[in-house]
């Protein structure tokens, strides 16, 4: 029996709906994060926003906080690739690991404090909200590092473990809204500022360490 390809054909074009319909749905869901709390959306809400029904929003999304976590994961994923993507033989990459990932953040400073927070407050915890960003920061220390210089194995972990929990403590800080987005870009890039002076560029010094 000849296949003539239309159910290839189908199923092509409805992965094409699905995608360009999950962008709509997340496009309007940030335009009401832009100017309502999260906690006050609905998936009807967001369905008049889109254009879409409401069963079709349903359809991919069963609740918003559903949607609040993709926005999240979208935006730590943009995080990851900054710091992956950064020359680390230049000098100055630790501090735009800070600044890069701040930008995105502050990029759509609204949206993003409530999605951030609510993502890691309502069951998926701090883990989930970062999820690979730990390792992608220990391979960026890693590149940094002179092998020689490291007196145990593991040294990249622990800073990369203290520059991601002074920064995600700073990122919950802004995301409650107790600090202003001038002054979590300063702090986030001061915390991996001390990280370096006390880890990094000491174990990198010739002599004198401890």
């Amino acid at each position: 029996m000849a296949v003539d390809g239309r159910g290839g054909a189908r199923r092509e074009r409805a992965v094409v709906q699905r995608e360009k319909s999950i962008e709509i749905i997340l496009e309007a869901t940030k335009k009401l994060l832009r100017t309502t709390s999260a906690l006050e959306i609905r998936s009807s809400d967001i369905a008049e926003e889109s254009g879409l029904s409401r069963q079709t929003v349903f359809e991919y999304y069963t609740a918003p906080r559903l949607i609040f976590y993709e926005l999240a994961d979208r935006v730590t994923a943009e995080m990851q690739e900054v710091i992956t993507g950064l020359d680390h033989s230049e000098p100055g990459w630790e501090r735009k690991v800070a600044e890069g990932s701040v930008a995105i953040l502050l990029a759509d400073s609204a949206v993003n404090r409530q999605v951030m927070l609510i993502s890691a407050s309502q069951g998926r915890g701090a883990a989930a909200v970062m999820a690979d960003t730990p390792k992608a920061v220990a391979a960026a220390f890693r590149a940094g590092l002179s092998t020689e210089a490291v007196d145990y194995s593991g040294y990249e972990d622990d800073l990369s473990a203290m520059a991601l929990t002074l920064c995600q403590g700073l990122i919950y800080q802004w995301a409650a809204g107790l600090l202003s987005d001038e002054n979590f870009g300063a702090e986030t890039t001061a915390a991996v500022e001390m990280v370096i002076e006390l880890g990094l560029n000491r174990v990198n010094k010739p002599s004198g360490r401890v």
